[in-house]
């Protein structure tokens, strides 16, 4: 698995536990100048065996690039699937394990086109997202309010071409994707306004530096970044769906959200840095 992350100190343990519980067996991690204790909680990781850190020092927001070269360091590293994760999103196998879900993909299939869901946020939230967020969409669309695009689990190739936003994946020496719903996306994308705004307030400008892409890559981070600059996100935020709103019990009569416990289930029994929880 690869793990692109800044400043994500309040998910990275739990997330890193989550997928070596599910049946990952290494994950590379690229820590991208994190100012917060990102770095170190991934640095801890190390010395197990299970975790190699790439320090990523250029504000440029060059997502594509450096999460190629972690898929080609995979496949060096004798890797045979490899996931592209965000540090707010967990892998949901529906039977068993990642592991055993990817075993028994037909061969001639080179990758696997993971459906995601958005959690609802929490105005107050008071614990661990993965354990508290526990509303989801059932037709989740993006900042602009597009349909949530899926995400890309690929065989490990040499020659891995990895797109902005981890949604699919070229190379000449891989089959044709495969539509799974074997596997679901939990997305935990807003746990509070500050984390919010502090990814955007950072996010933004790093996105803006990186001029190998047009400018239609990474259009959600670039209008978020218009509406902090205007100082606006505070209301596009406040306006999003939240599970502690009067709206709720609405949303769940007409089924456009549903309770969903299974991924706070899981990790209050299996993830070691959320067992207190």
């Amino acid at each position: 698995m690869t793990l692109l992350v800044r400043d994500l100190a309040d998910i990275v343990a739990a997330n890193i536990d989550y997928h070596l519980s599910r049946g990952i067996d290494h994950i590379i991690v690229t820590d991208n100048g994190s100012i917060d204790e990102t770095r170190g909680i991934v640095a801890s990781y190390v010395d197990g065996g299970h975790v190699t850190l790439v320090d990523q020092s250029d504000d440029d927001y060059d997502q594509a690039a450096w999460v190629t070269s972690m898929a080609r360091s995979a496949w060096a590293m004798g890797a045979d699937w490899v996931l592209h994760d965000d540090a707010d999103e967990l892998w949901w196998p529906e039977q068993g394990d990642l592991k055993s879900v990817l075993a028994s993909v037909p061969p001639e299939y080179g990758s696997l086109v993971v459906p995601r869901t958005n959690m609802l946020p929490l105005h107050e939230l008071q614990g661990h997202a993965f354990v508290d967020m526990v509303y989801r969409e059932i037709a989740s669309v993006n900042g602009l309010g597009r349909s949530l695009p899926p995400k890309v689990v690929h065989r490990a190739v040499p020659d891995a071409e990895v797109s902005p936003g981890n949604h699919s994946v070229s190379s000449p020496s891989l089959g044709p994707p495969l539509a799974t719903d074997e596997i679901v996306i939990f997305h935990y994308p807003y746990r509070s306004y500050e984390q919010l705004e502090r990814k955007i307030a950072t996010g933004g400008p790093a996105v803006a530096r990186n001029t190998r892409v047009p400018e239609s890559v990474y259009d959600v981070w670039r209008e978020l970044y218009k509406l902090y600059r205007a100082g606006r996100l505070r209301a596009w935020y406040d306006a999003l769906p939240h599970a502690d709103d009067a709206q709720l019990p609405q949303r769940l009569t007409t089924g456009t959200v549903v309770r969903d416990e299974r991924v706070a289930w899981y990790v209050r029994r299996h993830v070691r840095t959320l067992l207190r929880q």
